[in-house]
């Protein structure tokens, strides 16, 4: 409470009778602990992502531009989505959202798996095209 008021330096008047902070005060500190001080963070938030947009679209565009490796050539031709030895977009998207650090390999054999037994529920969902 003693932060609403001057900065800090000093607390709400209080009513020296009862020693309690009157209604004003106190209404004002309940409404702006309620809405103050979560609008200032929603303000703060949308502050910091304007700041720092910018500098994440550029480096999720250097990862993608990025060529590949021969190891990450080799590791997405054998071990993501397809099954024959060639990069097919699937493979392709997985990889570059593990090279952002947007998707680990353990999420990546959870949702495998979720896929399977969805798989098993729903047989339609196997008739799905190759890429």
């Amino acid at each position: 409470v003693s932060a609403l008021a001057t900065g800090g330096l000093t607390a709400p008047p209080v009513d020296s009778a009862t020693g309690f902070l009157p209604t004003g005060p106190a209404l004002f500190c309940g409404f702006y602990c309620l809405f103050g001080i979560p609008l200032m963070a929603l303000t703060l938030g949308i502050f910091a992502r304007v700041l720092v947009e910018g500098y994440v679209v550029e480096e999720e565009l250097a990862a993608i531009t990025r060529p590949l490796t021969a190891a990450e050539c080799a590791f997405a031709s054998k071990s993501l989505c397809s099954t024959d030895s060639a990069i097919h977009l699937s493979d392709y998207i997985v990889l570059q959202l593990m090279r952002q650090g947007k998707l680990s390999l353990e999420s990546f054999e959870f949702m495998k798996r979720q896929y399977r037994v969805l798989g098993r529920r729903r047989p339609w969902l196997n008739r799905i095209g190759p890429d």
